[in-house]
């Protein structure tokens, strides 16, 4: 599920990223006569993480009752107050965003986004965190114009869950 994720994990780091990405095109360049990198930081990830959509995708995920139970007290607990010239609303409830220091709230990113995945082979993702890079070998610039808008139909289905 983690495999193109090389944020939150205790064994991956940038440089592993960075590292990835380096070797990736020049394979890709090996073959093909210029690779396109789209480079994509989803501006605020986490506040937009839909509680129902992530619960679905755990429900998909082989985890044990008790641990989705957690999840969800934990999500359902989440609320917000506003403060304005000193005076504070009452606490509402949250049903969209994660908290994006906490201990779970990475990882529940990573599974909100772990069914983003290129429409082809020969494509590659990388992610770090919020960040998502798409290598894109091309051999003729024709190819090239079909490749990018396929792909943009296909990140903005993606997309619209958030």
């Amino acid at each position: 599920m983690l495999d193109d994720q090389f944020g939150f994990r205790p064994s991956s780091s940038t440089t592993c990223a960075l590292t990835s990405l380096l070797h990736h095109v020049t394979v890709m360049l090996e073959r093909c006569f210029y690779v396109r990198c789209l480079l994509i930081d989803f501006n605020k990830a986490f506040d937009l993480v839909s509680h129902p959509i992530l619960l679905s995708k755990l429900n998909e995920l082989d985890l044990p009752d008790h641990a989705i139970n957690w999840i969800i007290s934990y999500l359902a607990s989440l609320t917000q107050v506003v403060k304005c010239n000193g005076s504070i609303s009452l606490a509402a409830s949250i049903n969209t965003s994660i908290v994006q220091r906490s201990g779970i709230g990475p990882v529940l990113y990573a599974i909100m986004e772990s069914d983003l995945h290129t429409i082809s082979l020969m494509y590659m993702l990388i992610k770090y965190a919020d960040d998502t890079n798409l290598l894109v070998p091309l051999t003729s610039v024709l190819l090239r114009n079909s490749v990018m808008s396929n792909y943009g139909l296909t990140r903005i289905e993606w997309l619209s869950i958030f």
